[in-house]
């Protein structure tokens, strides 16, 4: 991955910056998933079956972007936080198992692996709402070039998940470039924030949308 970095440690105050600023989006993340799926216990009341299948795939998506988020900045903070190379490696190395594993179950690395994919989910979910069609472009010509140029830590994540004592023992050893770890985090987190902004838009349309038809079958 190009990730551009200054090699620069963090001071003491900036590592509590971040893992206040962490904290507070972890304990955001994690009442918006509380949240969502109390709304999913009222939605499988509905006599509507239209409206509990787009409802069900809008939780879907949302729950997958939520934890996928929340779990980067939660390994982030650990590895900002390790106080020894062993424990950092060890982090780093899981970091990187989390953006491989998350960024397959959100795009893929290949053109067949796509209708098994969140953002396939997501795509066929907005189309039902063409005013999102713009956004949900750019999103798809964006993670389509991150796809092919990227190897996304495959090796790593292969090591790290099925233990290749010979990789395990290089990159376990290898020095450690905070600066570079820290950065190569950001493409994804910058695709998942703006996703879950995107994903309350279509909520709040959708919810509009539900709305209007309710009020049309009671006049």
């Amino acid at each position: 991955m190009e990730v551009y970095y200054n090699n620069k440690e963090l001071s003491a105050q900036e590592r509590m910056d971040f893992c206040a600023m962490a904290d507070d989006t972890i304990y955001s993340f994690s009442e918006s998933i509380d949240g969502v799926h109390e709304i999913a216990e009222n939605i499988a009341l509905s006599k509507s079956e239209g409206f509990k299948r787009i409802m069900s795939e809008l939780i879907d998506v949302s729950t997958f972007i939520s934890y996928s988020y929340c779990d980067i900045i939660v390994l982030t903070k650990l590895f900002l936080s390790a106080t020894n190379h062993y424990e950092r490696a060890f982090l780093r190395g899981k970091l990187k198992v989390l953006l491989n594993e998350s960024f397959k179950k959100l795009y893929g690395y290949t053109e067949k692996s796509r209708r098994n994919t969140y953002f396939f989910r997501l795509k066929e979910l907005s189309a039902k709402f063409p005013q999102f069609t713009d956004r949900v472009s750019v999103f798809s010509t964006g993670l389509n070039e991150l796809s092919i140029r990227e190897s996304w830590w495959k090796d790593e994540r292969d090591a790290e998940v099925h233990f290749d004592i010979k990789i395990l023992y290089r990159t376990r050893h290898e020095r450690i470039n905070e600066s570079k770890v820290v950065m190569e985090t950001t493409p994804l987190i910058d695709i998942f924030n703006s996703l879950n902004m995107l994903m309350n838009d279509m909520s709040k349309v959708i919810e509009k949308h539900i709305e209007m038809q309710l009020n049309e079958r009671k006049g």
